[in-house]
């Protein structure tokens, strides 16, 4: 149900995607008015040379303020001031002494998610802080970029977003998503909750699949998908059935006689919950560091300089890691600050070609064993399990998307695993692979009603004051209602139970009750559990609180003190 400030989906004339990703992000938009719906991607960006990747470097650069001057900021409650992002970021590190005088963060999409521990950022920056300054400058490009073209005709406040997050993430990270949102002014804190709507990685890919690549593959009613979105930072995987609606259109014919025509119309119902897990590709190249260090030392590592190290990277990044196939060997030049005799005496060996004119060989094994192989085998195990919670096991095509989903090794290590086992097709899109989320993203904005159904990920429960049960709850959490019933203080009412499927804008109702004139107002918290069992308590471990909503007790002329009130949550 729609609240009274909330606009009409017809009110948005533009939709603008944004898909703030680990290591590159990406900005896509629509018009809500045109049919069939066409989704623009933004392909230029600031300090772009020739690369022609269509995503943006999630890079943040701040200067680096002495410990003094720091603490002075914090008096004067002044943060830090971002002053590149993106590619700009990137080559201002190329300067001499870019290090000294500047701070680099990457990553710190990771800082939002609690399971991962994430030390703090350098430069004291809190991650919403981070997220949004990043999120201000992304937002800012975009806005001048498209209202360069026609959607200059629109006026700032007729224009939706639609922010991508992980399917892991928890409610809290969301809301920390939706909070840096806010601080980067892409809408006001007064503005309707639904100008700005958040999906998840996978569902979006789906929908990308699904709009674009249904003639492909022939999609038939009651097909199968499961979409893996495979990114910088995290995997993430959905199983969708496709149905197909029939829905009557009107068509002229000849002399005007009037003809009527069943047009198919798709819907997505989630079959398996979401899930994800944090291996993305970053994680090879914390493996490929390491894999470094092993063969050239700590101590010749402790002496290349910074700039040095981010070529050596950028060699994995740019080129070893989207063309690696489990085959091939591949080379790297070292740095000319390396000498060669601190180098170890394995790799001096010259008559096995491991070192050769500065450039040291990394077997196809080695690279296999101590790089790929950990992460994708993580993959592979995400993929099973999500394949194990399909009622019956039929999975007729598995979409591949993301930038670490357009690796070759990764494609190869899956169609091993699940062709014609478990899956009658794998998909690779070879257009636009990288851009699969945003575009989806954009389409979602546009066209939320095709996802029908979701599967919950957690059971969701209010506290509430049920029946006391002697023989099982605690004595310190029994009270005596003022109408004599004894209730337990600490219980929890369930909502919602994890892996119900549920019906898009699905709402829930509760009668409860209050004793008029013993409070001023009640409060009702929110809680979720990702726990298999529904609790009893909203007090036991794995449940978490994740809002709180204040209900005012009005005044009642005629109502007795004690007097029992009923009222609805919904």
């Amino acid at each position: 149900m729609l609240r009274s400030n909330q606009q009409q989906p017809s009110e948005y004339k533009v939709v603008i995607a944004y898909d703030f990703g680990t290591t590159y992000s990406g900005a896509a938009y629509a018009f809500t008015h045109s049919t069939p719906t066409e989704v623009f991607d933004i392909q230029k960006w600031p300090h772009k040379a020739g690369n022609f990747f269509p995503k943006v470097p999630t890079l943040s650069v701040y200067p680096r303020q002495e410990p003094a001057s720091l603490e002075q900021q914090q008096q004067q409650r002044r943060r830090p001031k971002l002053s590149e992002w993106g590619h700009g970021a990137k080559k201002a590190m190329l300067k001499p002494h870019a290090a000294k005088q500047n701070v680099l963060l990457s990553h710190f999409k990771l800082h939002l998610d609690d399971s991962l521990h994430r030390p703090p950022l350098e430069n004291g920056l809190t991650p919403v802080q981070a997220v949004a300054d990043y999120l201000a400058a992304l937002h800012q490009h975009t806005v001048q970029e498209l209202t360069r073209g026609f959607a200059k005709n629109y006026h700032p406040d007729t224009f939706r977003y639609c922010l991508t997050v992980p399917a892991l993430w928890s409610d809290r990270a969301k809301h920390m998503m939706r909070q840096a949102a806010i601080q980067a002014g892409l809408i006001a804190p007064s503005d309707p909750s639904d100008r700005l709507v958040l999906i998840s990685e996978p569902e979006a890919a789906a929908l990308y699949c699904e709009e674009t690549m249904a003639d492909q593959v022939q999609l038939q009613d009651n097909d199968r998908i499961m979409v893996c979105d495979a990114g910088g930072g995290t995997v993430d995987l959905i199983v969708f059935q496709v149905n197909f609606s029939s829905s009557p259109s009107s068509t002229e014919e000849g002399d005007g006689d009037e003809t009527t025509s069943v047009r198919k119309k798709r819907q997505l119902k989630e079959v398996t919950k979401g899930m994800g897990e944090s291996c993305g590709s970053v994680f090879l190249d914390d493996k490929y560091h390491d894999l470094l260090e092993a063969k050239l030392g700590t101590h010749v590592m402790s002496k290349i300089q910074p700039r040095e190290m981010n070529d050596l990277m950028d060699q994995f990044i740019d080129s070893i890691k989207p063309e690696f196939d489990g085959i091939d060997d591949h080379y790297v030049t070292l740095p000319r600050s390396v000498e060669l005799e601190d180098l170890p005496a394995s790799l001096r060996d010259y008559d096995d070609g491991s070192l050769d004119e500065g450039t040291i060989k990394l077997s196809a094994d080695e690279l296999k064993q101590q790089v790929f192989d950990p992460i994708i085998d993580k993959v592979l195990s995400l993929i099973e399990h999500q394949y194990q919670q399909i009622p019956d096991g039929q999975l007729n095509y598995l979409f591949l998307v993301g930038g670490f989903g357009s690796s070759n090794y990764l494609y190869q290590r899956i169609q091993q695993v699940f062709q014609d086992t478990k899956v009658n097709q794998i998909v690779c899109p070879a257009e636009r692979a990288a851009l699969a989320v945003v575009r989806g993203a954009a389409y979602y904005g546009i066209h939320p009603q095709v996802v029908v159904s979701r599967v919950s990920r957690r059971t969701y429960g209010i506290n509430a004051g049920l029946p006391f049960d002697d023989e099982i709850d605690p004595p310190s959490t029994r009270i005596v209602r003022p109408d004599g019933s004894v209730r337990c203080t600490s219980r929890f009412l369930m909502f919602v139970k994890k892996n119900d499927v549920l019906p898009v804008d699905h709402c829930i109702r509760e009668q409860m009750y209050v004793y008029y004139g013993t409070l001023k107002h009640t409060d009702i918290m929110l809680y979720a559990t990702e726990n298999d069992t529904v609790p009893r308590y909203y007090d036991e471990p794995g449940v978490r609180h994740v809002a709180a909503i204040s209900v005012p007790i009005p005044d009642m002329p005629g109502v007795m003190i004690g007097e029992r009130i009923a009222y609805s949550v919904r």
